[in-house]
């Protein structure tokens, strides 16, 4: 990774699920921020985490779904 350095990371339990903390320069190095969807899988022994979307990505799906379900009320509303 470009001037990132590698951290040992603590595995934390809550509950029945598991996590660990990113550190905030590994974050800032891959453009992520708070809210954003990501994926993870098993690799060979090894865990890739990929950013599936922002949430701002995420923000805009559902307001499309939204403008899909209430079309005619939108439609409605934009007449009055």
């Amino acid at each position: 990774m470009n001037g990132w350095r590698c951290h040992d990371l603590k595995i934390e339990k809550s509950g029945d699920d598991f996590f660990v903390y990113l550190p905030k320069d590994a974050v800032s190095t891959l453009d992520w921020s708070h809210g954003d969807i990501v994926t993870f899988e098993v690799v060979d022994g090894s865990l890739r985490v990929t950013r599936a979307m922002t949430a701002h990505d995420r923000a805009m799906e559902i307001a499309r779904e939204a403008m899909v379900k209430y079309r005619d009320t939108f439609e409605f509303l934009a007449k009055n």
